[in-house]
């Protein structure tokens, strides 16, 4: 399956040719790769420059290096959370600010929403009244829902009934930055009323299989989520400004 490589970024080589094996359909999900010594023979390299491209495509996702009696390297199907890790360590670099993320929610939330309005089933209305149910059962005990499993999955949930892998991936991972400047600029009950009421608002229309009005929902809301996490980073910002000594 595998050819000796040549020793210039022989490691790097390895690792393309496993990748390629996997994405070409040569390996699935569940296969597990040959025994060490066979795979050393065949790229006619160390155990040592082995041993270091699988920990590399471990990391990337693509194997699980199995301990014990019948272990060894596995292919495996590349999770959300590593997808994220790499794409987040290439956004690090990019300054994404608030804006950023809203103007892709704006362009794919509404269309979600929309199609959502078309297809979704009793059981999935079900789980998004459900959703709503418990994010109003804690702002009653004066606890936010921003940022929470529940608040986020609704999204999800919609996007999911697009069954479309891409577009869900997009959105959990948009969703997941955005979460992460929630959590640091930690804003308060208000903005968790103003959230849950476009849920709910969003959710009336899907009931109604009123599609233009779902998404005009989801515009609006996300909108409104833009305006008060820019209005609460201002205000740090302010803060910041105020509370650093004079020259």
């Amino acid at each position: 399956m595998f050819s000796e490589v040549s020793h210039d970024k022989i490691s790097l080589k390895i690792i393309r040719q496993m990748r390629d094996a996997v994405l070409s359909g040569k390996l699935k999900a569940g296969d597990h790769l040959p025994p060490e010594k066979e795979l050393f023979t065949q790229f006619g390299v160390s155990k040592h420059t082995l041993r270091e491209a699988l920990r590399a495509l471990e990391i990337m996702g693509l194997i699980d290096i199995r301990k014990g009696a019948g272990g060894g390297p596995v292919v495996m199907e590349v999770g959300r959370e590593t997808i994220h890790n790499s794409i987040t360590n290439f956004l690090h670099f990019k300054n994404v600010s608030i804006q950023d993320l809203s103007e892709v929610r704006k362009v794919l939330e509404p269309y979600l929403a929309r199609m959502a309005a078309q297809r979704l089933q009793p059981e999935t209305l079900e789980k998004l009244r459900s959703m709503n149910a418990a994010c109003r059962k804690t702002l009653s005990l004066g606890k936010n829902i921003t940022g929470g499993k529940d608040e986020i999955d609704f999204h999800i949930l919609l996007a999911e009934t697009s069954d479309n892998p891409v577009l869900v991936l997009i959105l959990d991972f948009v969703n997941s930055l955005l979460t992460e400047i929630k959590k640091k600029l930690k804003p308060g009950l208000p903005f968790s009323e103003q959230v849950l009421a476009a849920h709910e608002r969003v959710l009336e229309a899907l009931q109604a299989g009123d599609s233009t009005r779902a998404a005009d929902e989801m515009y609006v809301h996300v909108c409104e989520v833009e305006e008060g996490l820019i209005k609460l980073l201002r205000e740090n910002e302010g803060e910041e400004i105020s509370d650093s000594p004079d020259d």
